[in-house]
């Protein structure tokens, strides 16, 4: 597929090596000087510097047609002028966004927005769930059941603590999206280290759940 990914930092940094690694083609718009500097020393790979909420930056880029357009700027209200720009101006198939205040999840998908992310929101949808069982405690159809979400409590014996989420021979359609640490929500990237107590939030295909399952908790798991 051809993706295009807009603003954004670690978690963009982080999403470029998932996406290169799936071979897919990337268009990436950054508005930080240095930090595109950054992103095209370690991915190898040019970096669009400029505003991704103008139109002639887009234009210029040549996301027209593009499958996917990724807004991960730091306000929503920039997230969703990208989308609808790229949707309605270039005709980008899919949209998808990042959001810091979960209310706003309905509100741009009602607007047009394919799929809204907000780590509070799924937080929130999670400590909802009664039946959690200790360690897996949640597995989440996504969309049309081809991507699973699981949320799983990482404990001291497991294989993968006290490591770097690069060290971890994960397949590649497979991706840790985010870490509920105590009371904080971190988006992670290749450098993030897995620690002992740390909820997992792993989106994986149904085909290599169970392996991705075996690797954080190893061949000992009590699901």
């Amino acid at each position: 597929m051809k993706i295009v990914i807009a603003g954004g930092r670690n978690e963009a940094d982080f999403l470029i090596g998932m996406m290169l690694a799936g071979k897919h083609k990337l268009i990436v718009i950054n508005e930080g000087r240095n930090y595109c500097e950054h992103l095209s020393s370690v991915h190898d790979m040019p970096i669009i510097f400029g505003d991704p909420c103008k139109e002639y930056i887009l234009e210029d880029a040549g996301i027209k047609n593009c499958d996917v357009m990724i807004a991960l700027g730091d306000k929503d209200a920039d997230n969703l002028a990208v989308c609808q720009m790229a949707k309605r101006l270039f005709s980008v198939k899919k949209t998808v966004c990042t959001v810091s205040n979960p209310k706003n999840v309905e509100l741009f998908e009602t607007l047009g927005v394919d799929r809204v992310i907000s780590a509070t929101y799924m937080l929130a949808h999670f400590i909802e769930q009664a039946s959690m069982v200790e360690n897996i405690v949640n597995v989440l159809p996504l969309n049309t059941q081809k991507v699973l979400m699981n949320e799983i409590k990482i404990d001291s014996s497991y294989p993968v603590v006290d490591r770097q989420i690069m060290e971890v021979d994960f397949p590649h359609n497979a991706i840790i999206s985010c870490i509920i640490r105590d009371a904080q929500v971190i988006v992670p990237n290749g450098q993030t280290k897995i620690m002992a107590g740390d909820r997992l939030l792993v989106l994986a295909t149904p085909e290599n759940q169970d392996e991705v399952v075996k690797l954080i908790v190893g061949s000992r798991s009590n699901a």
